[in-house]
């Protein structure tokens, strides 16, 4: 049988855990959001799982039908039992610290960083046509289309002159391709020219919610037609 995190598997281990969400709610019941009445109903669940619990583990009192009884209130608390520890944990007026007191398992709310990526795409010239040229991004060593983890797109930026560059710092951020392959369409006063590309991944976001980007590749001169 599988068993939301929180509620443990073993029925020793379940019998303590119910014990304290009980006791702790019976107390005050308010302090999570509950009534008096709500309190009630899982002391009740509680004493029976209990009793029945520990007639199946003595062993004078071992049996089939005692076991079976056990087995009983166990499904029979954790049906009562389930859904007010799920009200509490949504609730968010109720502490974090009255959560962890109950055993509960407190969702993170902190999204993980993603880091940023740390391999450069391989730039590929797919076609080339008066005015447009079609490219791809790939990872280094892949023959598919896949990016690194946590990467959205890549970065193009394209420096344009008479001679090939070579530093990603000559170049001017063009547009982000979701995709490969893309295109890069230019002018007519730039035919003849030399484009030198440079790519690189980027990611969503990262630390700071700001969107981390990696290493540039190598540039990809192409002259222009």
């Amino acid at each position: 049988m599988a068993y939301p995190q929180y509620i443990p598997a073993r029925d020793a281990d379940f019998a303590q855990w119910l014990e304290n969400f009980a006791t702790l709610i019976a107390a005050a019941p308010t302090s999570y959001g509950l009534t008096a009445g709500d309190a009630t109903a899982i002391s009740n669940q509680n004493n029976a799982f209990q009793a029945a619990y520990a007639l199946a583990t003595d062993p004078a009192t071992r049996t089939t039908p005692t076991i079976a009884a056990k087995d009983g209130a166990r499904a029979s608390a954790e049906a009562v039992v389930r859904p007010f520890a799920i009200q509490i944990r949504n609730n968010s007026a109720v502490s974090v610290e009255l959560k962890a007191g109950l055993g509960l398992t407190i969702p993170s709310t902190t999204p993980t960083p993603i880091p940023a990526p740390i391999v450069a795409p391989a730039l590929i010239v797919e076609q080339a046509i008066p005015l447009q040229t079609t490219l791809q991004a790939r990872q280094p060593g892949s023959a598919g289309k896949a990016k690194p983890f946590g990467s959205i797109g890549v970065e193009i930026f394209v420096a344009i002159g008479t001679v090939a560059a070579v530093d990603p710092g000559q170049a001017t951020y063009a547009f982000t391709a979701t995709k490969t392959p893309f295109r890069y369409s230019y002018g007519a006063p730039d035919q003849g020219k030399v484009a030198t590309f440079f790519a690189r991944y980027v990611t969503r976001s990262g630390p700071g919610g700001i969107a981390q980007s990696g290493p540039f590749s190598a540039p990809l001169p192409i002259t222009l037609i």
